[in-house]
């Protein structure tokens, strides 16, 4: 008896060990990617119903299905017959979804997959299997769905869904993607020239060395044309946006070009773009602030950019945004998984106490699209006036705070104002604007 009492509590204890020994690994594992919260655990769509799978035609048990096997959420037509499904799978997966003979396999990206694939026949409904690897491993038994596709209801299927990595585009990308929209005339780039020349004229009147700054924010296309689809080629030859930066330049204006930049930074950690949203994240939005403020402290030392290392950058799964919306998909089921900047130190009242997104829902606030004024009175730091689209929320804090004054016009609003000008005088007037809003530049 104390033969078989002895082997019981070795295996009891064993057992302890063992159980001590996953929890400490689950717990280091969760540390270093943060877990997706329960708040994005949806419940599968009515118009997504599950089929299970079975070992084997001849299997009387089914086999084990992991936490983190594939689980299809949302099916969307972008423009028929394409469509994108979007669904949570294994860290570091490679899913590959079959219609019949079609087959498509893509990456993941922090548990996530998006695929597009074309309809099989005139319904909406398809079946779906999907299988998933890691590390060229087959991770769990095949997974089969049926699925209703629905078109989205605001009829607004901008979302464009890559088959090579979890990133969304925008339709409004494409023209100067592939090169399909004409060029400027010269007439248009000399019209744009001789008005920078005369607001320069102007600005020189009260300040001999005040500049015209344009930064014209490439788009994900231009960065990464390797992720749009097939179907949508690349152009070559010159663009819009090269025309209308040499032509600035040329005029006077004070031209920074973060192509480069970008191109040398398009694999790091952070991410340059958002993956569900045509903005560009925290991260650009930095890189874009040095190159800025290394210009500005050329002439203003103390208004040198902050080190990355001043800032918290907090990674976690945020809610996502535009393209989810256009795609009519409830933004809070799908999460970005991303990095969000917050100051170190404490920044001048005024405009810490501007709401800036919080987050990711929103990527902007009503609050950063309305015209601001701040005075921080640190008289040692320059002026600036800024016009601006939407890429300037994920910035809108950190231009004024490396600022004495800062006039940020409203946003979308790019029209010249003389009397502001002569009135506040700055040392630089800023244009901060996406790639796909030059038309701004070249017209106002």
């Amino acid at each position: 008896m104390k033969k078989y009492l002895s082997a019981i509590l070795a295996l009891l204890l064993a057992i302890c060990l063992l159980a001590a020994c996953g929890s400490e690994t689950a717990e280091t594992s969760s540390q270093a990617v943060p877990q997706i919260s329960s708040e994005a655990e949806s419940s599968i769509p009515e118009e997504i119903s599950r089929v299970e799978s079975s070992t084997g035609e001849n299997s009387e048990e089914e086999a084990p299905i992991p936490e983190d096997a594939v689980e299809l959420l949302f099916a969307r037509y972008t423009s028929k017959p394409s469509f994108v499904m979007i669904g949570t799978c294994a860290q570091g997966a490679e899913v590959t979804a079959q219609i019949g003979e079609q087959e498509v396999t893509v990456p993941s990206y922090m548990g996530w997959f998006a695929v597009t694939m074309k309809a099989q026949g005139d319904s909406n409904t398809q079946e779906i299997t999907f299988t998933q690897t890691v590390e060229g491993e087959a991770y769990d038994i095949p997974r089969a769905f049926s699925i209703r596709v629905r078109t989205p209801a605001n009829n607004y299927t901008q979302g464009l869904a890559s088959n090579k990595a979890f990133q969304f585009f925008l339709t409004q990308m494409l023209p100067d993607h592939m090169g399909t929209v004409p060029l400027y005339s010269d007439s248009q780039l000399n019209s744009m020239a001789s008005r920078v020349k005369d607001r320069l004229e102007q600005m020189h009147g009260y300040n001999p060395d005040a500049e015209i700054i344009y930064m014209i924010i490439p788009s994900p296309m231009t960065i990464y044309p390797e992720l749009v689809p097939e179907e949508y080629p690349k152009g070559t030859g010159q663009s819009r946006r090269d025309q209308v930066m040499a032509k600035l330049a040329e005029a006077g204006a004070t031209v920074i070009d973060m192509r480069e930049v970008f191109m040398e930074h398009k694999h790091d950690e952070m991410p340059l773009y958002y993956h569900l949203d045509s903005h560009w994240a925290d991260y650009g939005a930095y890189l874009a602030y040095v190159e800025l403020f290394n210009h500005i402290a050329e002439k203003y030392p103390e208004a040198s950019p902050r080190g990355i290392d001043e800032f918290t950058w907090t990674a976690d799964y945020y809610t996502s945004a535009d393209a989810m919306l256009f795609l009519d998909i409830p933004q809070k089921d799908v999460k970005e998984y991303g990095y969000y900047r917050e100051f170190k130190e404490e920044i001048p009242s005024q405009i810490a106490k501007v709401p800036r997104y919080r987050g990711m829902q929103l990527i902007y606030s009503e609050d950063t699209t309305a015209e601001f004024n701040f005075n921080t009175k640190r008289p040692e730091l320059p002026s600036c006036m800024v016009f601006r689209d939407s890429y300037s929320a994920a910035i809108f804090d950190l231009i004024p705070e490396r600022m004495d004054r800062t006039h940020y016009i409203g946003m979308w609003n790019y029209g010249w104002n003389n009397s502001y000008v002569n009135s506040e005088k700055p040392d630089y007037v800023i244009y901060l604007l996406s790639e796909w809003n030059i038309d701004q530049v070249v017209s106002r």
